[in-house]
């Protein structure tokens, strides 16, 4: 039998090799493998595109991936499934995207010859085995009770909530990252990761004039979005002695001096490029031309600059240096909030990095830039996803200590929720609970089915003998599903999917009334509805405008109780 897992050096630049096992884990791989690729590539993460395979090859990978004090990572845009997420949780450090590790019941080969007695025993064998080996890497055991719950048919992929509860994911890989990165203070003024990149047939020669004058302009914006040392060192060689700025002859050094006076005034800030906007002509020298967006914040008085302006940069392909510079504003928003232009970048990207293969150009190209923008934000004080939100609910929001108190302002209408005693149930369940037929009837709630089960077996939690079951769509977006657990019918709740997204719902057992807070992201503004769930049909209350788009961050039960005064 032929070994199935192969491994990939990813090069970083300025930064340690990464090494991708790639295929199905299978007997014959040999786990030496990967300590030979590290001791030879200084690599020091590990990432996976795998569906699983061999558990105990797996479980031998993911020792030597611990012995070798290497951290592990996932993103969506691959998968590592089922035996895989054995052999990641052998990171070290271990960090991954929600819906990136799936799990479900180990099982045999078609052709295995095993007997009934046989088949037991090595059950029993392996699942001793498996939650050895969890222990052993610090992972929650009842990750297996979780496996084993899902049928070998089906699949579980892991909220980042539950990679948590079960330890999948541990300690902090934004250090890890920080320690790889750490000898690149200064960026290159070689493409950068925003740049275009070449395809078809001028990718088998060498980068054009225009190319290269293009990947100036975009590694220019990229380190002015760089802490102000680092951002100012690669200024200082990206000019030639004598400037045209802005009209006026000037020395390199008085440039120098106006971007220092502005970088410490603005020391957060995130620019970038518009795509679509670029345009290059080169003579003996090229000039390049586009629109740059931005997002700047004072550390003083918590001030905030957001817009647009036109640039037009003179680049020398013989010094690699700019010879003039100049723009003019364009856009200046008012009332900023949030880098609201960055993340629409950002945005833009994650859907064409997670939506892509797994492994085209577009797709990796896609994802190298998403990296950027994400780093960028995080300068300017925002941060993606909170302690304990499902991968669904996951969005930008301002890190501690970042935008001024007043973007959380609270809502400034009246959203108390009606008394639920108004709105008692109809009866409750009494016996079993019926479950759908995913077969028949219920067959378009199909590719939900392990979730919808496992909710309706805890029992019914709203209006007497109904149970609630929400799940991800994407980033920000979840859909609901309202199932009858008397006759195991589902129906769709009439609110969710990309036109009511952070949908944060309350609701109880002995009541009919639920409460959604949405946000309509068109509109700019955040809701709250009532709804009385009477035999079977959803009747709409009321319906409150809350607020701008800040307050969805928030839980529905803050601003319930902030409504009540509480």
């Amino acid at each position: 039998m032929r070994a199935d897992i192969t491994l990939h050096r990813v090069p970083i630049e300025n930064a340690p090799t990464v090494i991708l096992l790639k295929g199905t884990f299978t007997p014959s791989d040999d786990p030496q493998s990967l300590a030979r690729e590290v001791a030879a590539s200084g690599a020091k993460i590990v990432t996976f595109e795998s569906g699983g395979g061999n558990v105990m090859t797996a479980i031998a990978y993911g020792r030597v991936i611990r012995a070798l004090g290497l951290a592990t990572v996932q993103f969506r845009t691959a998968e590592c499934a089922s035996a895989c997420a054995l052999a990641f949780s052998g990171g070290a450090v271990r960090q991954a995207e929600a819906g990136s590790i799936g799990v479900h019941q180990s099982s045999f080969a078609p052709d295995s010859a095993l007997d009934r007695q046989a088949a037991v025993t090595a059950v029993q064998s392996m699942t001793a085995e498996i939650m050895t080996y969890l222990v052993e890497m610090g992972v929650d055991p009842r990750l297996l009770q979780l496996s084993l719950s899902i049928p070998s048919d089906d699949m579980r992929y892991l909220t980042l909530g539950e990679m948590r509860t079960y330890r999948v994911i541990s300690g902090d890989f934004g250090e890890e990252e920080a320690r790889i990165e750490k000898g690149a203070n200064v960026p290159s003024v070689a493409p950068a990761t925003d740049a275009p990149r070449v395809t078809g047939a001028g990718a088998q020669h060498s980068e054009t004039a225009e190319q290269k004058a293009m990947a100036f302009a975009y590694a220019y914006h990229d380190a002015w979005s760089m802490p102000n040392d680092q951002a100012l060192a690669f200024m200082d060689g990206a000019y030639e002695d004598l400037v045209e700025f802005y009209g006026k002859a000037t020395t390199k050094a008085k440039v120098l001096e106006e971007k220092r006076t502005f970088a410490k005034r603005w020391p957060a800030r995130a620019y970038f490029v518009k795509s679509g906007s670029e345009k290059v002509a080169c003579a003996a020298t090229c000039r390049v031309e586009g629109v740059v967006e931005w997002f700047a914040r004072r550390d003083t008085g918590g001030r905030l600059s957001s817009g647009s302006a036109r640039f037009s940069l003179n680049w020398d392909p013989v010094t690699g240096k700019a010879s003039s510079e100049s723009g003019e504003v364009i856009e200046v928003d008012r009332d900023v909030r949030m880098p609201a232009r960055v993340i629409a970048r950002w945005s833009e990207e994650n859907g064409q990095c997670r939506g892509g293969g797994g492994d085209s150009p577009e797709t990796l190209a896609a994802c190298d830039r998403r990296a950027v923008t994400d780093a960028k934000l995080q300068r300017v004080g925002w941060c993606y996803g909170r302690e304990g939100e499902a991968g669904y609910q996951m969005d930008w929001h301002a890190c501690t200590g970042g935008p001024p108190a007043t973007a959380l302002s609270a809502p400034a209408t009246d959203v108390r929720m009606p008394v639920p005693s108004a709105y008692p149930s109809r009866g409750e369940l009494k016996g079993k609970t019926s479950l759908p037929d995913f077969k028949g009837r219920d067959r378009e709630f199909n590719a939900f089915r392990t979730r919808i089960r496992e909710s309706m077996m805890r029992g019914p939690d709203f209006a007497g003998h109904y149970s609630v079951i929400q799940y991800g769509c994407g980033s920000g977006c979840s859909n609901v599903v309202v199932a009858d657990n008397r006759t195991g019918q589902p129906a769709r709740f009439p609110r969710g999917g990309e036109d009511n997204t952070y949908l944060d719902l309350r609701f109880q057992l002995d009541s009919r009334l639920l409460a959604a807070q949405w946000l309509d992201y068109e509109a700019g503004r955040c809701f709250t509805e009532f709804f009385d769930y009477d035999r079977s049909k959803w009747k709409l209350l009321r319906k409150v405008d809350i607020g701008p788009v800040e307050v969805c961050y928030r839980a529905i039960d803050e601003n319930l109780k902030r409504a009540r005064g509480d």
